[in-house]
């Protein structure tokens, strides 16, 4: 991974040209692709936003409008390198198991491109939801079509490593919509910010790898379970049935039926469009990571019978 003093010292901007250059190469081989998940900047004009809701946690945000229509809008993230991968898979795998997310996309960087917005190359794109608020418990249980979601999204915070908290919107459809999702799954913003780059990071000139070598062998070794462990599983039911009753356990199990449903046709889909803007390799870890995830679902299922 490249470490925080790095990260501080290089410039960024070298280091993005470095990872778009790696990128590529990655893709010269790769039939040409075409996807609605996929956008581009020139398409758009970005201002900044400033959400009365936001806690900070993902850095400065941006409105994206679309130049042909202006109702097109996308809160846009981009100040860390791996914001757009776990976001983006986040809300891929909730939408393939019904759950309620803004759609999300990703921005290429077009060529023409000349605005100097983004912190990062790895811009995420989030639909705003038009006069959303955040709900009180009570406005779940009698405004929101799916109340029962609330469980869910505490399920799936779980299933995703979620380390931040939960934030949720009640929209003018009704939905109770899961926001906010990047503080998720394992690796760290270092991971994703060296996993790009084919040079050797200073002060690791011994260990003969470039920074992106050096990820990929993190990455090799993970242990997916040990994160996605069935005794916290349980553990997790556990605290929320003390705070719910009884009502939190059939929608909280049902996230993680629906889990084990998920095809994996869809998730090489939404996995193949991530990797038209990451490295290849960051798709085969999260690939192993919901893998891992629907196998130590049907475990926690058998086990509660």
């Amino acid at each position: 991974m490249a470490s925080a003093k790095w990260m501080e010292q290089t410039n960024n901007w070298i280091c993005r040209r470095l990872r778009m250059e790696d990128k590529e190469r990655e893709n010269q081989g790769k039939p040409p692709f075409v996807s609605p998940d996929i956008v581009e900047t020139h398409d758009f004009v970005f201002s900044p936003y400033q959400p009365h809701e936001r806690n900070g946690d993902s850095g400065s945000l941006l409105m994206a409008k679309r130049k042909t229509s202006h109702s097109e809008r996308y809160v846009i993230k981009h100040s860390y390198a791996g914001s757009a991968a776990n976001e983006y898979v986040y809300t891929k795998l909730a939408h393939a198991m019904g759950l309620k997310m803004p759609d999300a996309v990703l921005f290429k960087w077009s060529d023409d491109e000349k605005r100097r917005y983004w912190k990062t190359e790895y811009i995420l794109g989030t639909r705003y939801l038009e006069n959303a608020i955040v709900p009180t418990r009570d406005q779940i249980r009698t405004l929101a079509k799916n109340p029962d979601d609330l469980f869910r999204f505490y399920a799936m915070e779980q299933i995703c490593h979620e380390t931040d908290g939960i934030e949720y919107l009640l929209a003018e459809d009704g939905f109770l919509y899961r926001i906010d999702t990047s503080a998720s799954f394992i690796l760290s913003d270092g991971y994703f910010f060296g996993a790009g780059i084919n040079e050797i990071e200073p002060g690791t000139e011994s260990t003969g790898l470039t920074s992106k070598e050096r990820v990929m062998q993190c990455v090799a070794h993970l242990n997916y379970e040990a994160v996605l462990n069935v005794d916290a599983f349980q553990s997790d039911l556990d605290f929320y049935k003390k705070r719910f009753g009884q009502e939190c356990v059939a929608p909280y199990l049902d996230t993680y039926r629906r889990l084990t449903e998920v095809s994996g046709a869809d998730i090489d889909d939404f996995l193949n469009t991530l990797c038209y803007i990451y490295p290849d390799f960051i798709g085969d870890y999260f690939k192993a990571y919901i893998v891992t995830a629907k196998k130590q679902a049907a475990k926690f299922l058998r086990a509660v019978g």
